[in-house]
């Protein structure tokens, strides 16, 4: 049966150990949020837990020192002589909570709501990307559908 351990990485070096993880068929989660700049309109993917992988493996059946010499990898987290486990309910409830750190995909019909500008707080329905940086909504106001272009880092999915 499967566990998930914490490794602990080399300094910017999260991306790198999860790529080669998975060339070597080992299952391996980083969670990543996108967070814009409030000096550009960036939106930049910074790691949640800077620094750390979730990775899958069968205690039985790895080879630990596989993983532990994998390039971008320092080692394993420990409690003392042993690893430490963490419980697989954490790493999907992280898995499925993706789109809590904006990591989210948005198709036409679905709910959002606005958390920025004039339209702040005013549900609307995801109709269509514009660009990369914006997405035309429609909102009801007044009885009317209005359609409106906003930034992406403006609306949350609901």
């Amino acid at each position: 049966m499967e566990c998930w351990y914490l490794v602990y990485c080399k300094p910017k070096q999260e991306s790198r150990a999860r790529a080669n993880l998975l060339a070597q068929g080992i299952e391996a989660f980083y969670p990543v949020i996108n967070q814009s700049k409030t000096t550009s309109s960036k939106v930049l993917s910074q790691p949640l837990f800077p620094r750390y992988l979730f990775v899958s493996l069968d205690p039985e059946l790895s080879a630990f020192s596989v993983v532990k010499n994998t390039r971008g990898i320092s080692d394993f987290v420990r409690y003392g002589a042993n690893l430490q486990l963490v419980p697989a309910s954490l790493v999907s409830q992280l898995m499925q909570s993706k789109q809590e750190f904006g990591v989210c995909e948005l198709n036409m019909g679905d709910a959002v709501i606005v958390q920025d500008g004039c339209y702040k707080n005013i549900q609307a329905l995801y109709q269509e990307p514009d660009g990369e940086k914006r997405s035309v909504l429609l909102i009801k106001l007044l009885n009317q559908s209005i359609e409106i272009t906003i930034a992406n880092s403006a609306i949350m999915k609901l």
